[in-house]
């Protein structure tokens, strides 16, 4: 099947909405660790909480989720009635299975939106009705703050226009860019799993400053805006990462009595391994 996204992603791609958004009707199956914040987004973005039907394994689960996200519970055929895109949020060995169980009682001229990792546009476009129109989508949990990631897959039926609303529902959530199922493995490791690698930089850092005479609550502060802070200079000034790392570091200095130690360590092939690990793991799930 030929993939229409470009090889080369351009951030600035989806940043601007392009549709209103308001008399969407959205459904969301598996509002969860990943489906939760798309909701958020979606919520961000411009849909209306009336309008955006949550479906969870209970009844109890959905009207947790929709009471925490800010949305409706609904069952399965309510949500799915009249919507105009059903995101499927469930885990990825269920996707195919939900997908066989929705394919009659979704509306003609539906958008489905996938999450899953690992399970391929030709796969969920067979269990599906033929010609409707899938995207997948491979956000990362920060974009429920809008700052996140998230990569955009195409399908072989999907329109200029669903392209485009698909653009418009993800364009608060930071940035999103369009990719090629192959290259989504590499998305990935720099995007998908990256925030859990990070969380784990950001605990020992706090733990050591904790070791070293800081508050908790002030080492979490310190650490968090200071690499808050380095991420955002470098995304406002378009200076490479080793050109700042270069300007603090100070001949004889702390920073560069750190950095030595960092690089003795292998503080830079073990975040190259955990990527490639991703990377690989999700190459493994695709069976390629």
């Amino acid at each position: 099947m030929e993939n229409t996204s470009p090889q080369s992603p351009d951030p600035a791609a989806v940043q601007s909405p392009v549709q209103d958004l308001t008399q969407l009707r959205v459904a969301v199956i598996g509002a969860g660790n990943m489906g939760g914040p798309v909701v958020r987004a979606f919520l961000a973005a411009g849909v209306r909480p009336g309008k955006l039907a949550i479906v969870n394994s209970t009844p109890a689960s959905s009207e947790r989720a929709a009471e925490e996200l800010g949305a409706i519970a609904a069952s399965r055929a309510e949500a799915l009635e009249g919507a105009d895109v059903v995101v499927l949020g469930v885990k990825p060995y269920q996707i195919l299975e939900l997908a066989a169980e929705i394919r009659e009682q979704l509306p003609a001229g539906a958008l489905v939106i996938s999450l899953a990792a690992g399970i391929a546009l030709s796969q969920i476009e067979d269990a599906l009705p033929a010609g409707l129109s899938v995207e997948r989508a491979m956000p990362n949990t920060p974009i429920s703050v809008g700052e996140g990631a998230v990569g955009l897959m195409r399908g072989s039926s999907v329109t200029d226009e669903q392209h485009a609303l698909t653009r418009t529902l993800f364009s608060r959530a930071g940035v999103a860019v369009d990719i090629t199922e192959e290259q989504v493995h590499a998305f990935i490791a720099a995007a998908g799993s990256l925030p859990g690698f990070v969380f784990s930089i950001l605990e020992a850092m706090s733990d050591e400053a904790v070791r070293l005479g800081l508050k908790r609550d002030l080492a979490d502060s310190l650490v968090q805006q200071t690499v808050r802070g380095a991420a955002t200079m470098l995304m406002e000034s378009g200076v490479h990462a080793a050109v700042a790392k270069n300007g603090v570091s100070s001949p004889g200095g702390t920073t560069v009595q750190g950095l030595s130690v960092l690089e003795r360590e292998g503080v830079r092939p073990g975040v190259a391994a955990a990527m490639a690990a991703a990377a690989r793991t999700s190459r493994e799930m695709t069976g390629a």
